[in-house]
């Protein structure tokens, strides 16, 4: 493997042969840390990409509770090593942070990243970023000692990012045939990538930013048309195992900056701190897969195939394999329900539009076992019933939509009934249908450990949310817009923040008697079953014994809800009722940043808001 190894040793003498051990200084109460940074010897063998040897420089920072104590002036590397000399107080904790990379016009200077602050070390020149540069290659790593007593230390320092390569396998066919179609130059436009990193604590800072190469660069391996075009570095997640989907645009072009072959669309390829991940294809003509792997001389290997599907024939063999797949054309799945294998899938719908079609009281839909990610695309659900979801995830799944414009003439997306352990995200998607948007169903017996997570997605439907089981539901800026209710909670834990819920009534009624029909229809009796409850913006609790008996929490913050419209007067914003055994009732929590046009009705005991018991 190649990496940074850090050895420290502390005592009185530093940078000689031998090392004796002696009592702190009396008087200062102080000892003398030698801290010795190393390249790995096998790093010397070749001269190549993410061989290491560009790093010229090494800054150490060192952290007294959390809080930056000494910074230590950057020590060269010579012969892949660089040695600090510090004093620290006897007795104390010190966490010591690493940092070594590229310097500028000198030792002390950054050139691709601010290291003014190690908490934070960010990519400083993203105008002016180019692909193919070695120099952007760094390590990074962090030790905690306890200075009391001579001792040796070894820090392992990796990469905080993954080494992106690009290579193109018909740079020889397109040679043959069509010689003036070779790109002479290439350029890349990355998405939301990660921009920095906490040294101290190894975690990404949770920055991002769109990057796109200033000038185009010539392919980094032309010789006998090897088809190597780029490679970059891009910050990678600290979790083990854990992967940055990129997302990036690449252009090719000849010598005056003309575009040779269309560009290619790269979706979720995978980065994985202090790995190398090679992506490949045919990439100039576009008739093969793409094919990803993440190579050893980091870390590990990780295979990965994108399968470019094209029929459902292909979409069907995809399903059942497994794996990450690109559509390229509009599929439509009718009369027929798909049940796939337990393999994991990915689909990137590339901007295309999948179709279920159901007729003539046929099932149409994709039940799901196995944890599947659906993006980048549309999805449209043609279908009889007025309540079936063509998105259904099984017990110990999770669902996935990102990016995401749906449209179905029944529901959206929900959970099988009895669901154990499954999860439904939305994320950056849009989602309009007929009854419900994200749903649970609350067959007994219930199950448990369901979990909803939407963010930064738009819910348009009679009833966009119905949660009918304990549940863990996460909303986050969100619209939710409703013709009866914005969401049902009628049992576990919802937390919304930054989101708006609204109720409009004016397409909702007929005429001012059948508004008032709806507005009294639970005055004397029971809630029902669905979304037969009363209608407001947001309905929280249970009208119902002996069914729906569980506790439900709300908690809202920065949130808006509010009932609008011709027939406003007559709901609120907000309706609330409650299971009347212990334990089992409501209790809301919001902020003064949350408003409720319409006002809130809270119809029965057994509620607490904001820490106080509420009577109705």
């Amino acid at each position: 493997m190649k990496k940074l190894f850090v050895s420290a040793a502390m005592a009185l003498l530093a940078m000689t042969a031998c090392q004796k051990t002696e009592a702190p200084d009396s008087a200062s109460g102080e000892v003398a840390v030698t801290v010795a940074t190393s390249l790995p010897a096998q790093m010397m063998e070749t001269r190549a990409a993410g061989d290491g040897t560009t790093a010229d420089r090494c800054i150490m920072g060192i952290y007294l509770d959390n809080r930056l104590y000494k910074r230590v002036d950057p020590v060269a590397i010579d012969n892949l090593k660089a040695t600090f000399s510090v004093r620290l107080v006897a007795g104390k904790t010190y966490d010591l942070v690493f940092w070594a990379d590229k310097s500028g016009s000198d030792i002390n200077t950054d050139l691709h990243y601010n290291t003014a602050d190690l908490t934070n070390v960010t990519i400083t020149d993203t105008d002016t970023y180019t692909g193919n540069d070695d120099t952007r290659d760094a390590f990074f790593g962090n030790a905690r000692i306890v200075a009391d007593k001579s001792q040796n230390i070894e820090v392992e320092l990796k990469r905080p990012f993954g080494q992106l390569n690009i290579k193109t396998l018909d740079m020889q066919a397109v040679t043959d045939a069509a010689p003036a179609l070779i790109p002479a130059k290439v350029k890349i436009a990355f998405e939301q990538v990660p921009a920095g990193i906490n040294l101290l604590t190894g975690e990404l800072t949770g920055e991002v930013t769109d990057i796109t190469y200033a000038q185009a660069v010539e392919p980094v391996n032309n010789t006998n048309n090897a088809g190597e075009l780029t490679f970059d570095y891009i910050f990678a997640p600290k979790a083990e195992g854990e992967q940055r989907l990129v997302d990036f645009t690449m252009s090719f072009l000849d010598d005056a900056g003309a575009e040779v072959a269309s560009p290619y669309e790269f979706s979720s390829i995978p980065v994985q701190r202090n790995y190398r991940t090679m992506v490949s294809g045919n990439l100039l003509t576009k008739q093969a897969d793409i094919t990803v792997d993440v190579k050893p001389g980091f870390d590990g290997d990780i295979n990965h195939t994108i399968t470019e599907v094209k029929s459902l024939k292909d979409l069907n063999l995809f399903l059942n394999n497994g794996g990450n797949a690109r559509l390229e054309a509009d599929l439509t799945i009718s009369n027929k329900s798909m049940v796939m294998s337990l393999k994991n899938v990915n689909i990137d719908l590339n901007g295309h539009t999948l179709t279920f079609y159901n007729a003539n009281g046929t099932t149409c839909g994709y039940n799901i076992y196995q944890n599947t990610i659906i993006r980048n695309g549309k999805i449209v659900a043609k279908m009889d019933s007025e309540v079936d979801a063509p998105l259904v995830c099984g017990s110990g799944y999770e669902l996935t939509l990102d990016g995401v414009e749906m449209e179905s003439e029944a529901s959206c997306v929900g959970t099988v009934a009895k669901a154990s352990n499954a999860t439904i995200i939305v994320r950056n998607s849009t989602l309009k249908c007929n009854t419900y948007a994200v749903s649970t169903i609350a067959e007994t017996p219930v199950g448990s450990n369901v979990t909803i997570d939407i963010e930064g997605s738009t819910l348009e439907s009679s009833t966009p949310i119905l949660v009918n089981v304990p549940c863990d539901l996460t909303i986050k800026d969100c619209t939710v817009k409703a013709l009866m209710q914005g969401m049902i909670l009628r049992g576990g834990t919802a937390t919304v923040s930054d989101s708006r819920f609204t109720f409009n009534t004016t397409d909702s009624f007929t005429d001012q008697a059948n508004a008032e029909s709806f507005a009294n229809a639970f005055e004397s009796s029971n809630w029902g079953s669905g979304n037969m409850v009363n209608l407001a913006a947001i309905t929280v609790g249970n009208k119902a014994e002996g069914s729906y008996q569980y506790p439900t929490v709300l908690n809202l913050q920065n949130t808006v809800v509010e009932t609008l419209g011709t027939y406003a007067s007559l709901f609120p914003a907000m309706y609330v009722h409650a299971n009347q055994t212990e334990n089992m009732g409501v209790t809301i929590t919001y902020d003064d940043q949350c408003t409720f046009t319409g006002g809130v009705i809270y119809g029965s005991d057994n509620i607490v808001v904001n820490g106080q018991s509420v009577e109705p």
